[in-house]
């Protein structure tokens, strides 16, 4: 190869195609040939090509690493509040996840950011009016009321973490566009803590067990209440600093599942068409399905960045088109049933949070999907998509900010 190299020294696409051809080989027959070929303008960027050191992880500043540790100690010591006072972990855990989590990310950026006094008034008032509200209702595990503002709240207050992230660029769909990717990125990182540190306790109470020491009950009420603490804190810290690890990740993740979806989708329509068994009295079924539907949404948006670099690029906007009708299908189908739920059995904080939320993702789902038949014919780009679902975000807040604060009151704690 060492003569094909100095015979194309001049020709970049030919030196390519022999790079493509075998990496390795190549990479030894040019620093055999370089020091005849030094003077050549295209062989000191192949020599710097080959031989650049990919920076290792970024740890940030001294600053920053003292400020992620303060921050992580403090999200610790809220975390741990059930065990030094009086009060039950499911009660407490369910009204204060949103704090533990994004109120600890919101302090990150916050000082990340540096963000001045005026621009942090507004999010910090509402998450502090919303911990205070959600602690003072009255505590009634079977009030359905109460259980939905308790699972609407830290939306919310990730909405409110994203007014935080975007610093004062909220009304931007750039800005919005850039939150919704990050969360791709940060739930990839997440995703890989949560995994390593399962591994390290199932080890580490494996290892004591050996010698006759359970830690069982120590780790479920410390290490693993700090553990889920810090995690976000931390992998937000490494995301922002170390793009490059997990930045392709996510649009690698969604083209993978993308046709997985779509098949399964298409088949459970079918099977429920072939069948007529409709779920119409299956509330699981509802509850699964916002799941779903959301899972859907990040799918498309995360497929959006592969698509303008792929080889078969219309074919996988046919197959996001395709996809988002499907979600379409099976949405209408899930409005049926739970119209069917409230016409048999009357309304309640379940089935008008179910039918809203339905309700509110189908409207995007069908811009979403209007901009991708656009897309399809050639007339808008890539960013008009992600616009149409970074659009929708503060009528996704205006939602949960409804259900978390006006459903018990409307339902009279019921």
């Amino acid at each position: 190869m060492k003569h094909l190299i100095i015979e194309n020294i001049g020709k970049p696409a030919a030196l390519e195609i022999l790079y493509r051809q075998d990496a390795a080989q190549f990479t030894l027959d040019f620093d055999a040939v370089y020091e005849s070929i030094k003077n050549e303008p295209v062989a000191k960027v192949w020599h710097e090509r080959l031989h650049y050191v990919q920076p290792g992880v970024n740890w940030g500043n001294k600053n920053e690493l003292w400020m992620v540790i303060c921050v992580v100690a403090v999200a610790s010591m809220v975390a741990l509040v059930p065990n030094f006072i009086k009060i039950e972990q499911d009660v407490y855990y369910s009204r204060n996840i949103g704090l533990i989590l994004f109120g600890a990310l919101m302090a990150y950026f916050i000082f990340k950011q540096k963000q001045v006094l005026s621009s942090i008034i507004v999010p910090v008032v509402i998450t502090i009016a919303s911990v205070v509200y959600m602690n003072l209702l009255p505590n009634l595990p079977k009030s359905d009321s109460i259980v939905q503002a308790a699972i609407h709240m830290p939306l919310l207050l990730w909405v409110v973490f994203g007014y935080v992230f975007m610093n004062g660029g909220f009304t931007k769909s750039n800005s919005r566009i850039s939150f919704l990717r990050f969360n791709g990125d940060f739930m990839v990182m997440s995703g890989l803590m949560l995994i390593a540190g399962g591994f390290f306790c199932a080890i580490t109470i494996g290892l004591f067990s050996l010698i006759g020491v359970r830690i069982e009950i120590y780790f479920e009420g410390y290490i693993v209440p700090i553990g889920l603490s810090s995690v976000p804190v931390v992998a937000a810290f490494l995301v922002q600093n170390n793009n490059q690890l997990v930045s392709k990740i996510s649009p690698v993740i969604a083209r993978i599942f993308t046709p997985i979806v779509f098949v399964t989708l298409f088949i459970f329509i079918a099977t429920v068409i072939a069948t007529g068994n409709y779920p119409n009295s299956n509330r699981d079924f509802l509850m699964l399905f916002n799941v779903l539907l959301v899972a859907v949404m990040a799918l498309i948006l995360f497929s959006l960045t592969e698509i303008t670099k792929s080889s078969d690029q219309k074919l996988n906007q046919w197959l996001l088109l395709g996809l988002s009708v499907l979600t379409i299908g099976v949405n209408i189908i899930a409005l049926s049933s739970i119209s069917y739920r409230i016409s048999s059995y009357g309304l309640s904080p379940n089935r008008l949070s179910v039918l809203g939320a339905d309700l509110l993702i189908l409207f995007n789902l069908i811009l979403v999907s209007r901009k991708l038949f656009l897309i399809v014919r050639g007339k808008v780009g890539v960013e008009d998509v992600e616009q149409s679902i970074a659009v929708f975000l503060p009528v996704y807040f205006i939602w949960t900010a409804f259900v978390s604060f006006g459903f018990p009151i409307l339902f009279e704690y019921k």
